[in-house]
């Protein structure tokens, strides 16, 4: 079964599945569905019992338990007005949680008239009312919280924000200033003002708050784009597009941290798989794989048939070195489902990153297999296949892929380079003319064709002269070791062997300096060449990184499907 989306679907009924008598369906609690202390039964509501079957078993199970310990908690004669709160409590946040809002305003109401000096449930009510577009009750809730709690930023904050919403900015800027003359170095009371102070069209001091947020928390890039409007009513444009370029290059960015312990208490409240996987996907967005494979884990464990969760494992533990572990979580995700090719994907990448290209061409087979228009799965099929004795057969995998997608390069680069090792050098100089002309500017090819022209032991193909045509570009616009010894092979080819000396000694200087003295020590063969005034007749070596592809990059996280 797959991890369920239904948060926000109409709940059907699970009181069966909950053990709980099909005669509550609706099932209610409060003053006619359950003894409360004499008294009570005039301020707590009944509560109903949404259906919940659409939901993910889990969260189901987690709803019928919340509703059966408030169930023991209203009939208990015994039990404390904040037990009973804290019950009501309970369920009303995990109504809210699912987006319930109605079911969960009837806990929380109950919660607040139970425990009125417990700050929680004004301002959770204050974030219901606002969900549902009742801007002026949602003010009037996060007031009392505030009340009660003076000192709960995110309070302060959030009916600043509705102040402002209810066209009410004047209400808005006092209490950002006390709040702010508290707590100077808060990054969401320093944005907070500077939002004020651009709607009173004050755009200094805008500016200068909206810089302090900035620097307070440089990851939220959600304060480059009002910013950029203060600095340009400001008249500066070059610090306008600074931010804008910002705003461009990181998208919306992450908001403005806001410290507030009450909801992010009601995120983590639903044991619901989707929410544990967002979280691990927000883990690996920031480079901490620990916490994602944590997050993945936890979610696994809720929904344990959910073969995309574990293959999302198996790549968290692979980013952290555990190659055992990620191979284990992977063959997990395929016994849950044989067909997901993603899965057999990734085990061949893990396999040849590895060294294990036999096993990782059985597993790339399979990826084809089971998706026979997956592009990346053929290519890195054609790949692995390249890199053993199988050549031939890679040039199949390679055709595929241009078949399906013209335009990759990776593809048409691969069956030239194909082709060379099979020695069929035409046909190669055939298939980089035709890349080159579809990529005009990937100097790949360039290069390739160069190496063709100047060194393939091919009469028929030599063509000194078209080599130093395509070289005389190349070596303008990059300067490595492999330019500089092509740039030596197509010297020789026109008998020109004292600069086809200099080239290949400045070729052997440079993967010195890059750290590469086996390269140049292999480069000293073709010095020998040149030296006795002998044309090179082998444009790549056997072990040449263009002969022998690098395996797929490390994984990445797969969306659900």
């Amino acid at each position: 079964m797959r991890c369920g989306r239904g948060l926000r679907r109409q709940l059907l009924s699970v009181l069966p599945l909950l053990g709980l008598a099909v005669g509550l369906v609706p099932g209610r609690v409060g003053a006619t569905g359950a003894r409360l202390a004499t008294g009570e039964a005039q301020v707590v509501r009944e509560v109903t019992l949404p259906e919940v079957g659409s939901l993910h078993p889990a969260v189901q199970q987690q709803v019928g338990a919340a509703y059966r310990t408030l169930l023991a908690v209203a009939r208990d004669p015994a039990a404390g007005r904040a037990a009973r709160a804290d019950a009501y409590g309970e369920l009303g946040m995990l109504f809210m949680a699912a987006d319930l809002l109605p079911h969960a305003e009837e806990c929380l109401d109950n919660a607040q008239v139970l425990a009125p000096e417990d700050f929680r449930w004004p301002y959770v009510l204050g974030h219901v009312r606002r969900r549902m577009g009742d801007l002026t009750v949602s003010a009037a809730r996060l007031e009392r919280a505030l009340e009660l709690r003076p000192d709960y930023l995110a309070a302060a904050v959030w009916l600043s924000r509705v102040y402002q919403e209810l066209g009410e900015p004047h209400r808005a800027g006092p209490l950002v200033a006390g709040m702010l003359a508290r707590r100077p170095d808060t990054a969401a009371l320093r944005f907070e003002a500077g939002r004020i102070a651009l709607a009173a069209e004050d755009y200094a001091t805008a500016a200068e708050h909206m810089e302090a947020a900035l620097d307070l928390d440089p990851e939220a890039g959600s304060i480059h784009y009002p910013l950029a409007m203060a600095y340009r009513r400001l008249g500066d444009r070059e610090a306008a597009e600074q931010h804008l370029r910002r705003r461009r290059a990181e998208g919306p960015g992450a908001p403005v941290q806001l410290p507030d312990p009450v909801m992010a208490s009601l995120n983590g409240v639903l044991e619901n798989p989707e929410y544990y996987r967002d979280l691990a996907f927000y883990a690996a967005a920031n480079g901490d794989w620990a916490l994602a494979a944590a997050h993945f884990r936890t979610a696994s464990v809720a929904a344990p048939d959910v073969a995309m969760l574990r293959l999302n494992l198996g790549t968290a533990l692979e980013r952290l070195g555990d190659t055992g572990g990620a191979e284990a979580a992977i063959r997990e995700a395929l016994g849950l489902d044989p067909g997901l090719y993603q899965a057999h994907h990734a085990l061949g990448a893990l396999f040849a990153r590895t060294g294990r290209d036999a096993e990782a061409i059985d597993r790339f087979r399979d990826a084809v297999f089971h998706n026979p228009n997956f592009v990346a799965g053929h290519l890195a099929l054609g790949d692995a296949l390249r890199r053993t004795t199988r050549v031939e057969a890679s040039l199949a995998s390679y055709r595929r892929v241009i078949e399906l997608d013209p335009a990759n390069a990776a593809a048409r680069f691969g069956e030239a380079m194909a082709l060379v090792r099979l020695r069929r050098y035409g046909e190669a100089r055939d298939r980089l003319v035709r890349a080159a002309a579809v990529h005009p500017g990937r100097a790949e090819f360039s290069h390739a064709l160069a190496r063709l022209f100047a060194a393939a032991p091919d009469d028929g193909v030599r063509d000194g002269r078209r080599a130093l045509e395509l070289m005389r570009t190349l070596v303008t616009s990059e300067q490595t070791s492999a330019v500089a010894e092509t740039m030596a092979m197509t010297l020789a080819e026109l008998d020109l062997f004292a600069e086809a000396v200099e080239w290949q000694r400045a070729a052997m200087a440079i993967a010195t300096r890059a750290a590469r003295p086996d390269v140049a020590d292999r480069m000293a063969s073709n010095l020998e060449l040149y030296l006795r005034r002998e044309p090179c007749r082998t444009p790549w070596r056997d072990d040449d990184p263009d002969l022998l592809p690098a395996p797929p990059a490390g994984p990445a996280l797969e969306p659900e499907r």
